[in-house]
C-alpha cells in the first residue's frame, strides 16, 4: 500500500469510493477543494485508489481530519490507519483532531490504536448518534 497526496486526477475515483460509502457524490466539490488545497491523501494498492482522508486547519487553528473513507471491499486491511498516520506525519499543527459517531466502534478502535484520546462529544449533529472528538499531540 502506498499513501500519497491526492491529485486532481484522483478526484473521480475518490468520489466513486465516497459514493460507495454514503450513496451519492454530494461531497465531490468538497473533495475537489481538499485536493486543490493539498489537504487530501490517497491510499493505493496496485495503483488503484482504495481510500482517502481529507483534513484542514479550521478547527481552532488545529489540524482536523474531516474524512477517512475506505472502499468497503478493502476494509480491515489497515488502510484507515495508514491514512491517519500519513496525515499525522505531515500534520501542519502540533495538535491533531478527528471525530467519529458513537455508533462507529471500528473508527473508535482505529483512533485508540493510533494513540488518540477522547477529547469531547458533540450532541445533535446526527439524531441519537453523538460525535466523539479524538485528539493527539503530534509534536
Amino acid at each position: 500500500m502506498l499513501v500519497t497526496k491526492a491529485t486532481i486526477s484522483d478526484l473521480s475515483m475518490l468520489c466513486k469510493i465516497d459514493s460507495m460509502v454514503i450513496g451519492s457524490e454530494v461531497r465531490k466539490p468538497k473533495i475537489e477543494q481538499y485536493i486543490l488545497n493539498e489537504q487530501c491523501v490517497v491510499a493505493t494498492m496496485n495503483s488503484e485508489p482504495v481510500g482517502f482522508a481529507c483534513y484542514d486547519t479550521t478547527f481552532f487553528e488545529c489540524c482536523f481530519i474531516q474524512l477517512v473513507i475506505v472502499n468497503p471491499n478493502f476494509r480491515r486491511l489497515g488502510i484507515a490507519g495508514a491514512l491517519i498516520r500519513y496525515t499525522e506525519e505531515h500534520c501542519p499543527t502540533p495538535k491533531l483532531f478527528t471525530s467519529t459517531n458513537e455508533s462507529n466502534t471500528i473508527m473508535q478502535q482505529v483512533c485508540r490504536s493510533l494513540g488518540f484520546i477522547r477529547s469531547g462529544i458533540i450532541e445533535n449533529l446526527d439524531d441519537g448518534d453523538p460525535e466523539w472528538i479524538y485528539y493527539k499531540q503530534v509534536r
